[in-house]
């Protein structure tokens, strides 16, 4: 199967999709608003055993962030994707301003609601064919280890972003952004303060990784806190044999 690429920037806030002036407006905005925050949490919901970690991997792409997850660690809490989307190897969760992240072309008044506005949600959902570090080439991929309890609650969470119907069916919206992708409604208002970002981290640490989810907007916070995290998970294995990678 061709792997399928975006044509452009997937968008929590897209690199290279604004006119200048509106970057610099944004850099200056996220910088007020992160100065002073740090975090000194460490890791939850370690595994007994080797045989309890579980992958999952985490995506940077330049302004937004994704969590992926394997078919097999969907469980029933996220099986429902199967109804809307081809069955993929992999699937990649993200979470956005509603007009924003589905705009063909972002416009400065776009730009303007998202970032001074409490605005709708959606959840991105994209099916992959293969690996991640594969399929999704030029972005930034981590790979990160959790135990069975804290898949379980990172898909709790993942669950709880969609919005769903009174006999619980998500609403289905417009295809993705690339490849076999689609949008749905989601829960939670998007502010400045609590952008894709910000979702991503949450999402983390409901999963017992150490993440800063207060103010963390930007990507690039995500991806640093996350391969800080990667970088300190061996020192913390459990003893015993490891479960085999998945391919």
């Amino acid at each position: 199967m061709e792997n399928p690429r975006p044509t452009e920037a997937p968008r929590g806030f897209p690199e290279g999709t604004l006119p200048e002036p509106w970057r610099a407006l944004l850099v200056v905005v996220i910088a007020v608003m992160l100065a002073g925050c740090a975090t000194d949490q460490g890791w939850r919901y370690l595994p007994p055993t080797r045989a309890q970690e579980r992958s999952i991997f985490v995506v940077g792409h330049g302004w937004h962030t994704g969590v992926v997850l394997s078919k097999e660690d969907l469980g029933p809490e996220l099986s429902f994707i199967n109804d809307y989307l081809h069955e993929g190897r992999y699937y990649e969760f993200g979470w956005g301003e509603a007009e924003f992240y589905q705009a063909q072309k972002v416009t400065p008044s776009i730009f303007l609601k998202a970032v001074f506005w409490r605005n709708p949600s959606v959840m991105h959902v994209v099916s992959v064919p293969g690996r991640p570090e594969q399929f999704f080439t030029g972005a930034d991929v981590v790979a990160l280890t959790l135990s069975e309890t804290g898949l379980r609650h990172l898909k709790e969470n993942l669950r709880a972003s969609f919005k769903f119907d009174r006999v619980g069916l998500p609403h289905a919206l417009k295809k993705g952004l690339y490849g076999e992708s689609r949008f749905f409604q989601a829960e939670g208002q998007y502010v400045i303060t609590d952008t894709c970002n910000t979702w991503t981290a949450k999402m983390l640490d409901s999963g017992g990784v150490p993440m800063n989810t207060v103010f963390t907007v930007r990507a690039v916070s995500v991806m640093r806190q996350v391969k800080k995290a990667q970088r300190e998970y061996p020192g913390m294995r459990p003893v015993g044999q490891a479960v085999p990678a998945l391919q």
